[in-house]
């Protein structure tokens, strides 16, 4: 009984392979047998001197600008600290200046990042 079985087994998955086999050769399109190239990217286009100055300039400003409200942020919060005591409850004002801090040095780092 076990002969027949496994006889069974192993001519079903050979009938399947050939099926197989015939079907992809009926399809027309061989296998792939290698990877396909990665394609080659395009060209980066010619660079404009004047449009790189103007964005340039637009970033030191803008940099300028976070970098002054993130001084006055940080005054308020060192003032803020002298006046309260914060060692049992921080206000959630120290906490929205705090994230706001954060929020413009990370805009700050990829501004000069570009």
């Amino acid at each position: 009984m076990r002969l027949s079985r496994k006889a069974f087994i192993g001519a079903s998955i050979s009938l399947a392979a050939s099926a197989k086999a015939l079907w992809s050769a009926q399809q027309g399109e061989p296998s792939p047998q290698f990877p396909k190239p990665p394609e080659q990217p395009s060209p980066e286009p010619t660079r404009n001197p004047k449009r790189d100055q103007v964005i340039l300039k637009a970033n030191r400003d803008a940099i300028a600008k976070d970098v002054a409200r993130m001084s006055g942020l940080v005054d308020e919060l060192q003032k803020e600290f002298k006046e309260n005591d914060t060692t049992e409850i921080l206000s959630l004002d120290v906490l929205r200046k705090s994230e706001e801090i954060e929020k413009l040095a990370k805009h700050i780092r990829d501004l000069v990042r570009g």
